[in-house]
């Protein structure tokens, strides 16, 4: 193994254990903020059953915990998902919900990327559709892409210091069932977005509309889930400042 490599590995291990180990102290004020929100909420509760005079009181006292509650669960299911990235991402195949890991997706970037005037939309219902794969595998492909899209490490960012320059720029992420395949399909469909969009034609063999399952480098997370058995990734660009990506899951449900 090259040096070079067996550098990068072991950064990688010391990273996965950092991670590991954030992971585990998060989870424990996460859980007691759980815990007592659940028990707030019931003594909120009886106190409305036991008739107490002020209900205003009581319902906002009720509306603030369970925001608490809405909040924390956030928290916990975005530890779950960067623990499974401390564990690894090769693990065996098992049945999730794709609509949501795009729900996770949307909710942790879409307010950002709205100041830096990209609209980042879901249409995947929870519940719809039952892939067979790796969730966490898939969340961390669709954040990769999402951040290429939206160039945040360049022009995105630079919009975030101060009111958009340009119209808004727009990516939607779906999932539905495929009847022809058998397949549960993740569809990642951006426009108005410019350099991603010449990456991937400047690659060879690829022409406006045509569909391809060769990955550009820099998303290399995104070319792992394709890589995964039954899985499919490919490209297509149906029009100018336009790119669409399919992402294909075996059926949970089958």
């Amino acid at each position: 193994m090259a040096p070079r490599q067996q550098r990068l590995e072991s950064e990688l291990r010391v990273l996965q254990e950092a991670v590991a180990s954030a992971v585990h102290e998060l989870s424990q004020p996460l859980n007691v903020v759980n815990l007592m929100a659940d028990n707030a909420l019931e003594d909120a509760a009886a106190l409305q059953a036991a008739g107490v005079p002020d209900t205003a009181v009581v319902g906002n006292l009720q509306r603030r915990i369970e925001t608490i509650v809405e909040h924390a669960e956030k928290a916990s299911d975005i530890t779950r998902w960067i623990r499974a990235f401390a564990v690894g991402l090769d693990g065996e195949a098992a049945p999730f919900d794709p609509g949501r890991v795009i729900e996770r997706v949307v909710g942790i970037f879409a307010n950002d990327l709205r100041v830096a005037g990209i609209e980042l939309a879901g249409d995947g219902a929870t519940g719809v559709c039952w892939a067979l794969g790796n969730e966490a595998l898939l969340g961390f492909a669709l954040t990769e892409t999402v951040l290429w899209l939206s160039e945040f490490s360049s022009r995105s960012r630079a919009t975030m210091q101060g009111p958009p320059s340009r119209a808004p720029r727009r990516i939607d992420i779906g999932c539905k069932s495929d009847s022809v395949s058998g397949s549960i399909v993740v569809t990642v469909a951006a426009e108005g977005v410019t350099s991603p969009t010449a990456a991937v034609a400047a690659l060879p063999g690829v022409q406006d509309g045509a569909a391809r399952t060769r990955l550009p480098p820099d998303l290399p997370l995104l070319a792992l889930a394709g890589r995964n058995n039954g899985c499919h990734v490919s490209f297509s660009r149906p029009g100018s400042g336009k790119l669409a990506i399919r992402i294909s899951l075996p059926n949970g449900a089958a």
